[in-house]
């Protein structure tokens, strides 16, 4: 188990049935990255088919209304009412940001993060938010990602078009208090600008101001494909090791070079960004699985909590529970391991 005090500092913030080996057409883009034994499978697994199977696209590959169909979703569930009843939570947006405070809460030893969910928990996130905006802001889209690799190889870790003003908006300006709110580095611009939070810093439920605060630095230095491959080749034969790897390098990137709420390792889906981060390192772990789906679809080892109980750690298993805490049904890990398996149907374009 890694050590507590590292992984904090770092952050601030049953068998299954056989699967279905099959090809569809790749997307291959020049200086996008893809790992040379990974040539775009699919396992198709009970009702996902290549007709019912949704495409993630990269943010960049995106038309226009494409792109505003996406940010319009989002502030929709920006204006929704919310359904849970968690502390802090005034909005559907904001239900999603305390679930995972919730998941985060040291009280429950942290289940979320650095744990064997880790990875699984958040993709299953990523679909109830995704069907959150199909169902309830009436979105057509699919759950766009953002390939921080290849803007960290550019040496300009914020070159995409999604920090312009026209979508996501760009850094925080310094030191404006908006709206009589507490903070700093506030965004004014883009389509999420002026916003206030309520939910966070860290467990609190205290009103501040929607922050960013950009690193390049610890983006080019973190987002670095050497770290996405040395992830790859740690956890070759081990879900434990890989999952530990992710959660540091890959994860830490968009978090820290993005800063503001970002670092907030309670509150971070405080930014939309968040997202559309979580969804590339979807698609990080889903290439790693299809590498040798045989052994490594339905891996799964490691302690459900960060912190030990009183009863002694519990290992890790496919019937262990991924709870949304509210926000969506709570589901079996197992069916959240093949993202063509029936229950998730979707695939990447790269």
């Amino acid at each position: 188990m890694l050590s507590i005090t590292i992984l904090l500092g770092l952050m601030n913030l049953a068998s299954a049935a056989p699967y279905v080996a099959t090809n569809y057409t790749n997307t291959t883009l020049p200086g996008r990255y893809l790992p040379a034994n990974v040539t775009g499978q699919t396992f198709f697994n009970g009702s996902c088919t290549p007709e019912t199977m949704t495409i993630r696209k990269e943010w960049r590959s995106l038309t226009h209304d494409e792109k505003m169909a996406f940010i319009d979703a989002e502030l929709c569930a920006m204006a929704l009412p919310n359904i849970t009843d968690w502390p802090g939570s005034t909005t559907r947006f904001d239900d999603f940001q305390a679930a995972h405070q919730q998941g985060t809460n040291t009280t429950y030893g942290d289940i979320i993060h650095y744990t064997a969910q880790f990875l699984p928990w958040h993709r299953l996130q990523l679909h109830v938010h995704e069907t959150m905006l199909k169902t309830e802001c009436n979105y057509t889209g699919t759950m766009p990602w953002w390939d921080e690799a290849i803007d960290a190889a550019s040496g300009n870790f914020f070159q995409s078009d999604m920090w312009s003003d026209t979508y996501f908006g760009g850094n925080g300006n310094g030191t404006s208090h908006l709206n009589g709110t507490n903070g700093q580095n506030c965004v004014t611009t883009g389509a999420f600008a002026n916003r206030t939070e309520h939910i966070g810093p860290l467990e609190q439920t205290t009103d501040y101001c929607f922050a960013r605060e950009f690193n390049q630095t610890k983006g080019l230095m973190w987002g670095a494909r050497a770290n996405i491959d040395a992830c790859y080749e740690f956890g070759s034969a081990d879900f434990e090791a890989f999952s530990e790897c992710m959660a540091f390098a890959p994860h830490i990137a968009g978090h820290r070079a993005t800063g503001g709420i970002m670092t907030d390792v309670d509150a971070s889906p405080g930014d939309p960004v968040f997202y559309l981060h979580h969804a590339y390192l979807d698609r990080l772990y889903w290439q790693w699985q299809q590498v040798s789906a045989a052994d490594r679809m339905f891996a799964i080892s490691g302690n459900t909590t960060v912190t030990e109980p009183a009863d002694g750690w519990e290992e890790m298993t496919l019937d262990y529970e991924l709870s949304m805490f509210g926000v969506g049904e709570s589901v079996r890990m197992e069916e959240v391991m093949n993202i063509q398996g029936g229950y998730l149907c979707y695939a990447f374009e790269y």
